[in-house]
């Protein structure tokens, strides 16, 4: 099974996940109820990319054994 996004695809997109919940840690009361939403959506793609891919890396290791 191929890959959707590549390993460097899916490190930077972790890594982008990791920005935008520190901002959000650092920065709480400094963002509307609406930014909270689209930064919520925003990570749920991110996440979703990252997680997907991470499910079909440890199928293949599993295959390989």
């Amino acid at each position: 099974m191929a890959h959707e996004i590549s390993f460097e695809k899916a490190q930077e997109k972790a890594r982008q996940d990791e920005i935008i919940c520190r901002m959000i840690e650092s920065y709480p009361d400094h963002m509307s109820e609406s930014e909270i939403i689209d930064i919520a959506s925003l990570l749920r793609r991110l996440t979703g990319d990252v997680a997907a891919w991470l499910i079909e890396e440890q199928a293949a290791r599993e295959n390989q054994q």
